[in-house]
């Protein structure tokens, strides 16, 4: 069903068809105009809606989405569009009223199933792009942490922050959760800052009696 006027933001989950609801496949097969960044439109190639890409100049993004209303919009998001998603920002320029989100399965979800945790008391920390801003006390707390990774420098913030919290923490990398090279590893401090990890990459930092 169509929605005119409003934008739909819909979770597509940690990469792999199999992963996308129903919910995301029905409003892609009503939309007019399909926005999001490369890897998640070719998830849909029988899609027949106006596409556009994400890319660096977000304005510009936001102002297309704009101009095209009252076209019914649907924007594609990686994981859960409540989890560091590109959904905040289309709130707050067009406003809870206009927006719909679909929920999708996030990393972070996927992660903690491959390891048999539960996640209500699990702490989520994005350093993707970003460094925390939070210490080892911040964080001494909690049993179970997951760390949007990725990135170098959040590779090197992790393994310090796994060192600084002793031994009875432990490292999970998971790397490309749900693609086909899928690669989950645990890893002591020193191995954490050597490893060479993907930019799909959450890295769980588990206190070992969870693990047992």
């Amino acid at each position: 069903m169509k929605e005119s006027g409003k934008i739909i933001v819909a979770g597509c989950g940690p990469g792999h068809p199999d992963y996308i609801t129903e919910a995301v496949r029905n409003a892609v097969s009503s939309a007019e105009l399909l926005v999001g960044t490369q890897h998640l439109l070719e998830l849909f190639p029988d899609s027949v809606a106006e596409r556009l890409a994400v890319g660096k100049d977000m304005e510009a993004l936001l102002n297309h989405i704009e101009e095209a209303s009252p076209k019914a919009t649907v924007v594609l998001t990686s994981g859960d569009t409540g989890l560091y998603s590109l959904a905040r920002t289309l709130l707050k320029r067009f406003g809870h009223r206009r927006c719909r989100l679909i929920p999708g399965i996030s990393a972070v979800q996927v992660a903690c199933a491959r390891l048999a945790l539960d996640w209500h008391d699990l702490k989520i920390i994005s350093a993707h792009g970003r460094e925390p801003e939070c210490s080892v006390d911040d964080l001494s707390g909690f049993k179970k942490i997951a760390i949007l990774a990725g990135t170098e420098n959040a590779k090197r913030w992790s393994a310090a922050m796994l060192e600084a919290l002793g031994n009875t923490y432990a490292a999970i990398a998971c790397e490309n959760l749900t693609w086909e090279d899928e690669k989950i590893t645990e890893l002591d401090a020193t191995g954490l800052l050597a490893a060479e990890l993907t930019s799909r990459t959450i890295i769980l930092l588990i206190a070992k009696e969870e693990m047992s």
